[in-house]
């Protein structure tokens, strides 16, 4: 088998196929359009190109549909295994890394080998730059992007060591990544690594040199030489020939000698847009004498992120900018009593209305929740007062063996449920009408429930009104007033859960002080519908300890209910806030109502069309001459923002008036620093300049001035060029 050899091309150090391997290569470019293999989980393969080592074909993953190339090593005689193992090795440590080319899969133990990696459409910077002269800004922007991208391979210990434009590639964005990764080597590592000729540092150019930070910044330097310049440093140079033939060492030897010796690259100096300062950055990239380079590319991105701030600054940059604090100072007074005096002022106002017209509202809804309380507690007291239903009632464990009289007191409380429903409106009806004996057992309902009847019912609420308590607890007492029970969950038709509560009454014998012989009550579902109006509306409040968990401060009635339907474990949710103006205010204080200008609606915690500040007034449920509690609050809030819609329109006018007053001073202090720019300019020949000259005091003639500073300018250059340091004189 044939040994191929290594050579040094004229680009650099880059492997040569042997005449065999031409041939093969020429065939492979003939053969056809499937790959050498069929990598799993990709399809789609289009070939992209060959080299000394193998293939390039492009593929699309079946999973992710990403584009990736894949590179096949079929040229298995002329493959550097162990570079090829160091690549892979330095990308997967790079693995995610934005600014180098992503190894995704590595096979090997295919036949033929092969690698994944990210696929990037617009090729090499090499490739760009034979068809694409970058501007001067252009470079600079890549100079500093492919330095960060050292500066994070250097970050997690890899050297590039062979950085040059065919190792850039350019993503969709023509932003660039670093590639081939061959060369590379760890921080810790001692063995030597050969870049490129005229991109690798001098002292790189040596089989025993231990690898450098600073050898990568010299190649980053040669690079942004060769984008701007068209070639890298010394490529030209007479004595370049010799690095192109001989011995590997005889060339290396060379190279050095060239770089050391010829005279520092200036090329750049005449790129249109290359000031000094990017100038000298580069020049100190490529200095021959490393202890004279910048130490790594974090100190190149630092001085090229200096230089980009140094050369956005002008000479009067602190005349405007004092001139605009003092101007802007001026607006921003004018502009702070407008606003405290106007606005605020206005946004007081409407709060204060928006509050007594929520105040209002609140009231009105509290007191026509108390008459509708009070009609039922009324329709209660006269079914509970009928002859016939306190004899039925009175028979107690007896109607279980009278099925005729229980339907006959079911019939009696139907009539009543008829009766009494006609006096409110659909959506306010009764759900059911219910009689319990003193015992706590119900004996009738209507409509008619026959799996409920005879079934003990002393432990809840609307029986004993001492709250909920676990079901078959003993009697622990009867009403002996008119109750309003604690809401509870309860199944309506169609298995949907909703809130309800029972109002009830106590059914008396006959006697002076007779006794509780059971209660009437009615059952009234709480269902919710979507208000007309979501930035505005009434909230019911219960101030009792809740059913579940004996927090008080349960909201019944939100626009948020009509969104659970259907949901058999709804979240909770309580006005905490409510429950301490409640408290702090005690039982029958109603001297200062509830008002709040922030308030946070509790159901936002779940429900993100309820967050933001609202405008809130409660009062609380209060029935009958006597002002019984209810224990229910009712709260009407308003949504803060659209309250104060019409200030924010009045904000607008005024900022609209400060934008137009911003513009006048801006105007005046371009008029003020344009005619300094005028001034100061001794070249120019304006009629207008000569005037503000004359003005000044300053001579209109700008011969003396230029003159002086054309000597002073020929004067730095010379001072500088006796300065700078020869390459390989001696210190």
């Amino acid at each position: 088998m044939s040994q191929s050899v290594l050579t040094l091309s004229e680009p650099g150090l880059t492997p040569v196929m042997s005449d065999a391997d031409q041939q093969a290569a020429r065939e492979l470019s003939l053969r056809g359009a499937r790959p050498p293999l069929e990598v799993p989980g990709y399809e789609q393969f289009a070939f992209l190109g060959h080299g000394a080592y193998g293939e390039v074909w492009t593929a699309l993953n079946r999973n992710s549909g990403r584009r990736v190339a894949i590179k096949y090593f079929t040229r298995r005689g002329s493959l550097d295994w162990s570079a090829l193992a160091r690549e892979v090795e330095k990308l997967r440590h790079l693995f995610s890394d934005r600014y180098v080319v992503q190894l995704f899969e590595v096979g090997w133990e295919a036949d033929p080998p092969y690698y994944v990696m990210e696929y990037l459409e617009n090729g090499s910077l090499e490739d760009h730059l034979r068809t694409h002269t970058p501007h001067a800004h252009e470079a600079a922007a890549l100079f500093r992007e492919i330095a960060v991208g050292l500066v994070h391979a250097h970050d997690r210990g890899i050297l590039h060591c062979d950085l040059k434009p065919a190792n850039v590639l350019l993503d969709h964005e023509h932003r660039p990544k670093l590639a081939d990764f061959g060369q590379a080597r760890r921080t810790n590592e001692t063995a030597a690594a050969l870049g490129t000729l005229f991109y690798m540092a001098p002292e790189q150019a040596d089989l025993s040199a231990v690898p450098d930070a600073r050898w990568d910044v010299y190649a980053l330097g040669a690079l942004v030489y060769r984008v701007l310049v068209g070639e890298p440093p010394h490529r030209g140079d007479p004595a370049a020939t010799a690095t192109l033939t001989g011995t590997l060492d005889s060339q290396l030897a060379a190279y050095r000698k060239l770089i050391l010796a010829a005279p520092k690259p200036s090329a750049h100096y005449a790129v249109p847009g290359v000031d000094k300062g990017l100038a000298a950055i580069i020049d100190r990239c490529l200095e021959p004498n490393p202890s004279k380079r910048f130490p790594n590319p974090q100190a190149v991105l630092a001085a090229i992120d200096v230089w980009n701030i140094q050369r956005v600054r002008r000479p009067l940059l602190w005349v405007t900018g004092v001139t605009f604090a003092l101007l802007f100072l001026l607006m921003g007074l004018l502009g702070q009593y407008l606003f405290r005096t106007t606005v605020n002022t206005a946004a007081q106002g409407v709060e204060s209305r928006a509050l007594e017209a929520n105040k209002f509202a609140a009231q009105t809804e509290a007191r026509q929740l108390a008459a509708q309380i009070q009609l039922r507690w009324v329709q209660l007291d006269a079914a509970a007062r009928n002859a016939q239903v306190r004899e039925l009632l009175a028979k107690g464990e007896r109607l279980r063996d009278d099925p005729e009289a229980a339907r006959t007191l079911d019939r009696l409380l139907g009539e009543r449920k008829e009766r009494g429903d006609r006096q409110f409106a659909p959506g306010d009806k009764a759900a059911i009408w219910f009689a319990d004996d003193a015992n706590g057992f119900q004996r009738a309902a209507w409509p008619p429930a026959d799996a409920a009847r005879h079934k003990y019912r002393g432990y809840r609420d609307y029986f004993h009104g001492r709250g909920e308590r676990p079901e078959g607890t003993p009697v622990p007492g009867i009403i002996a007033r008119p109750h309003r029970s604690v809401a509870y969950r309860r199944k309506v038709e169609g298995g949907e859960d909703v809130w309800s509560v029972a109002f009830t009454v106590p059914v008396f014998a006959d006697g002076p002080d007779s006794k509780p012989i059971g209660v009437v009550g009615m059952t009234l579902d709480l269902a919710d519908a979507a208000p007309e109006r979501t930035d505005r509306f009434a909230v019911l409040i219960d101030t009792r300890p809740d059913v579940r968990s004996g927090h008080r401060g349960l909201i019944l009635r939100h626009p948020y209910w009509a969104t659970t339907q259907g949901n058999s474990n709804p979240p909770l949710y309580y006005a905490d806030a409510v429950v301490k103006w409640g408290d702090a205010l005690g039982a029958g204080d109603d001297s200062r109502a509830f008002a709040d200008s922030e308030f946070t609606d509790p159901v936002s915690e779940g429900w993100p069309e309820y967050r933001g500040t609202w405008l809130a007034s409660a009062n609380r449920v209060r029935v009958g001459p006597d002002k019984v509690d209810t224990g229910w609050v009712v709260l009407v809030q308003e949504r803060r923002d659209e309250v104060l819609q019409p200030v924010r329109e009045m904000q607008w006018r005024l900022g609209f008036v400060g934008l137009v007053a911003g513009v006048a001073v801006l105007g005046l202090v371009t008029l003020m620093w344009t005619g300094m720019m005028m001034v100061m300019d001794t070249s120019s020949r304006s009629p207008v300049t000569r005037l503000l000259r004359r003005w000044a005091g300053l001579p209109t003639s700008g011969t003396s001035t230029t003159g002086t500073t054309a000597s002073g300018l020929a004067g730095a250059g010379t001072a500088r060029g006796s300065t700078t340091p020869t390459p390989g004189a001696g210190s």
